[in-house]
């Protein structure tokens, strides 16, 4: 089994975050399980030499330039989407059925065996998946002497871990939406999901205590600044960060109120949705993890 990690990028700015990325992983160590990189290139940008010797030098790399002309968001990262989903199916599919990780510019592997722990998990269900991932779910805004209104449907979040065979499990019609939400509805039907609580949204405020956290092995920056979001999770434990952990949860208590409090305020907006999001997502990761106890 190997394993396929998905580098899609649009600019070369990417390019420079994802040569962080790679080597920051490199420096983790050694995984004891099988991957290999694919590198997509937006249609606007000519694949880049750079990032396919950076990765070379790490696992056996694939390198290609998506083919459909599509632009524009979400349309352009879904069409990118299913041109390197096609690519892994024709080139990269193996008998035992690893997945491809779409890994976005701003998600970090934070733990030396963080990939070895997402094939532990990928393997645990007895069927192969179509999909493992960090789960959102359902959000709703909470109005005062009105009903709630739903704002955000429940899904896993695309930068997840995906069937090698996903572009024949799913008929050609679900291409037309948004992949990570009509990909989580399709695979929700025959109940071949796993939500992970080893892909973990985290913030450039809290990123360093997300590293600590013996549950995640892969954050992503959902918003964030992504070049200091990826900056504060590759930067080395220093010897008061390990000191001040006992504290940490004292400190996630107080983030959670005040997010809370923000909440009260922010009634519309992307960054309402956000603070929603994360502190529903945290809220139900706790539960999660009491009943797992």
């Amino acid at each position: 089994m190997a394993h396929t990690i998905i580098l899609p990028y649009y600019s070369q700015d990417e390019v420079q975050r994802y040569t962080k990325i790679i080597r920051h992983f490199q420096s983790l160590g050694k995984q004891s399980c099988s991957f290999n990189f694919l590198l997509a290139a937006s249609p606007k940008i000519e694949p880049s030499e750079e990032l396919r010797q950076v990765c070379s030098d790490v696992a056996p790399t694939y390198s290609f330039q998506c083919p459909t002309q599509v632009f524009g968001y979400p349309a352009g990262p879904t069409a990118m989407f299913w041109d390197a989903m096609d690519y892994t199916q024709a080139n990269l599919q193996d008998a035992d059925q690893g997945f491809a990780l779409w890994l976005e510019s701003d998600m970090v592997p934070v733990k030396a065996n963080w990939l070895d722990r997402l094939d532990h998990e990928w393997k645990s269900e007895g069927q192969t998946p179509i999909v493992m991932g960090c789960y959102v779910p359902e959000l709703y805004k909470v109005r005062l002497f009105r009903s709630k209104r739903l704002v955000l449907h429940e899904h896993i979040n695309g930068g997840a871990c995906y069937n090698k065979r996903l572009s024949s499990l799913l008929p050609d019609s679900v291409r037309e939406e948004v992949f990570d939400m009509v990909i989580y509805r399709e695979a929700k039907k025959i109940g071949l999901t796993i939500c992970s609580e080893q892909i973990m949204f985290s913030t450039t405020h809290r990123a360093r205590r997300d590293v600590m956290d013996q549950h995640k092995v892969l954050l992503h920056g959902f918003m964030q600044e992504k070049d200091q979001f990826v900056e504060k999770c590759c930067a080395p434990l220093t010897l008061l960060e390990r000191g001040l952990k006992p504290w940490n949860g004292l400190i996630d208590a107080i983030e959670d109120m005040q997010r809370q409090v923000r909440m009260l305020w922010l009634r519309r907006g992307r960054h309402a949705v956000l603070e929603n999001m994360y502190h529903t997502k945290r809220k139900l990761s706790r539960q999660i993890r009491r009943k797992a106890a």
